[in-house]
């Protein structure tokens, strides 16, 4: 079986639908199938950052072609048919980039087409009657007509789809590399926050720096593990100098493997104060890595958290609620934390890749999992 899978970024570009095309590919490499991706040849956060139009990575082999345009929907300067005419199945992760064209070609090609879903539209309210209008209009008879499976990787997303009467859809939740993160160490250093993943407003960094500007009377720093577009870090330093806390700030942009686990390793408290997740992938990560960590109170971090048990939640949108709870965690010993960070390994063993790559495969083939 070959597959295709299509995307505006992928790594080394940082973000959970990447992370899931990379776990993903490489688990069916490994499985005896073929995988490749097609994305641009730059971040598209920062088109500064370009990257080979052919590589190799993990056993996946990845093509890139150019584009121009807003990050939002960037039009490709090349079509690579070849990759089409190849695929038995085309597995479309971003609506933003060869949608349209996965579903023209399909009667001339005669591959199968699944998409997932990945948070669909639903990641912020900007534009929301215009997403409504594109939902109704067209991506529900398109959907319905073109694809021949949606597999819906959060629960939110699958309570979204349902009621849209699309035979064949899939709640099959995101997968982590457990062993990865399992074999990390915690070696906390006291007062040390971090933050891991990309960086831009749905994150909610901004709601973050406002909380951690109302800590009086311990000591803490922050180190900041990501990338994303340079105007808004520029922002967000800018609001790091207003609040007082830009000296206690450490900004490491993109980090490879080794050195992320390091971060992972000594931190004290993991800060996710995201607006949206369609699914928690990098909360799932740091505690699978035995992590504590504080989230903010949305759907997605409260279906895996148990507040005071394996986590902490917050509302970020209120700073001094917020920064009480922040410091009121970072005030507990540190010997007194490893039964949360044991929960926590708990919980994010239910979402180990290994189980996960399998139900994939069945729906490649057309079959129902269980």
């Amino acid at each position: 079986m070959k597959i295709l899978h299509l995307s505006r970024n992928f790594i080394p570009c940082v973000g959970g639908t990447e992370k899931y095309i990379a776990e993903l590919s490489r688990r069916l490499v490994q499985r005896g199938l073929d995988s490749r991706v097609l994305v641009l040849n730059y971040d598209i956060f920062d088109k500064r950052r370009k990257f080979p139009g052919h590589e190799w990575i993990e056993g996946t082999e990845v093509f890139r072609v150019p584009g121009l345009g807003h990050y939002k929907k960037p039009v490709p300067l090349g079509l690579p048919l070849r990759l089409f005419r190849w695929a038995d199945i085309v597995h479309i992760h971003d609506l933003r980039l060869f949608y349209e064209t996965t579903l023209f070609l399909k009667p001339f090609f005669r591959y199968k087409t699944c998409l997932s879903t990945h948070g669909f539209l639903l990641h912020t309210n900007e534009l929301k009657v215009l997403k409504t209008a594109l939902t109704r209009l067209y991506y529900r008879p398109t959907f319905k007509r073109g694809l021949n499976a949606v597999i819906c990787d959060s629960r939110q997303d699958y309570d979204y789809f349902r009621p849209w009467g699309i035979a064949r859809l899939f709640l099959i939740e995101n997968g982590i590399d457990l062993a990865k993160f399992h074999s990390i160490g915690p070696d906390p250093v006291p007062g040390r926050l971090l933050y891991f993943g990309r960086i831009d407003h749905n994150k909610g960094l901004d709601l973050m720096l406002r909380a951690l500007g109302t800590i009086k009377g311990i000591d803490w720093d922050l180190r900041i593990v990501g990338s994303g577009q340079p105007a808004f870090e520029d922002k967000l330093k800018s609001l790091a100098q207003e609040s007082g806390i830009v000296q206690k700030i450490s900004w490491l942009g993109f980090l490879p493997e080794d050195a992320l686990r390091g971060e992972l390793a000594r931190a004290h408290l993991c800060l996710l104060p995201s607006r949206y997740e369609g699914f928690g992938f990098t909360l799932l990560e740091a505690m699978a890595s035995g992590l504590v960590c504080l989230a903010n109170t949305i759907p997605t971090y409260r279906s895996i958290i148990r507040d005071g048990e394996n986590g902490f939640l917050a509302d970020f949108s209120r700073p001094q609620e917020c920064g009480r709870t922040i410091r009121e965690v970072l005030g507990r010993p540190l010997e007194a934390l490893p039964p949360v960070r044991s929960k926590a390994r708990g919980k994010a063993s239910e979402y180990d890749w290994e189980k996960k790559v399998d139900e994939v495969i069945q729906v490649y083939r057309g079959e129902d999992h269980d």
